[in-house]
């Protein structure tokens, strides 16, 4: 039996469709602060409220309550002055002491808010220094007083100024000399250190005045209690460019082949 030929309809044409690609409104344009090198979204209302708080800690330093720390040396005369109440209407931060006298404290490991508050200046510290942000154990953790310290500089109830610092022991054998000339360590000579200057900053509108320097001499005269260290025995942890300069300043030392020598620790 010959087979039907069935009659096909002719098939529809396929309509093509050009796809588009829709990018969302209102992305923004990135940009850098020249003056705190934070990169952020500009048309972000959040972007501009996380700059706005960054620009101003690092370039003024961080707002600082009077209750946080332990004072410890009034820079002005070089006494002790009176730990800072916890209560009262100094706690705020708004006494007339806090407004009118530059001084330093430190850190209680355990206390959280003081903490916290010296955390927050630590990432700015460890952006600027492009230095890793896992190193506050040390100084911040409960049960760690016999590890290191971190000092704070308190000027017109703002914090402008932190260094944090290892207690270093002499049979550890880190202790190194680094020539200021080429940055690079001296092989073979282990020089007795007993603190290491794991960190050190000043806000950028309070630099220049002698704040840093300051510091590591409150470092040098109360971070190890009632032992008083000599200059040579802080070293320093790999300084930037500024830090070597205030490191060449403050605790250098001339070798009798005439190179100048900087105490570090590894």
């Amino acid at each position: 039996m010959a087979g039907i030929k069935k009659n096909r309809s002719p098939r529809k044409a396929t309509r093509l469709l050009q796809s588009r690609l829709k990018f969302a409104r209102g992305a923004g344009t990135l940009k850098k602060c020249i003056e705190c090198q934070m990169s952020y979204i500009a048309d972000s209302p959040a972007d501009c409220t996380e700059h706005k708080k960054y620009h101003d800690l690092h370039l003024y330093g961080k707002k600082w309550l009077l209750s946080w720390g332990t004072a410890i040396q009034d820079t002005t005369s070089s006494q002790y002055i009176t730990p800072p109440s916890t209560s009262g209407s100094n706690g705020s931060g708004s006494g007339a002491k806090g407004e009118r006298e530059d001084y330093i404290a430190y850190i209680t490991p355990g206390k959280a808010a003081e903490v916290k508050a010296m955390m927050e200046i630590m990432y700015i510290v460890n952006n600027e220094l492009t230095a890793p942000h896992d190193e506050n154990a040390f100084w911040s953790e409960e049960g760690t007083s016999s590890r290191g310290r971190a000092f704070v500089y308190i000027k017109d109830g703002r914090a402008v100024g932190a260094v944090t610092v290892e207690y270093l022991k002499e049979d550890d054998g880190r202790g190194r000399w680094m020539r200021v000339s080429t940055r690079e360590l001296v092989p073979e000579v282990v020089p007795r250190v007993r603190l290491g200057i794991s960190r050190i900053w000043v806000c950028r509108k309070q630099r220049g005045k002698g704040i840093a320097t300051r510091l590591l001499e409150c470092v040098r005269k109360y971070a190890i209690l009632g032992n008083e260290v000599a200059r040579w025995e802080m070293a320093w942890s790999q300084p930037s460019e500024s830090g070597g300069k205030l490191a060449t300043r403050y605790n250098s030392v001339r070798h009798k082949s005439g190179e100048l020598l900087i105490p570090c620790y590894i």
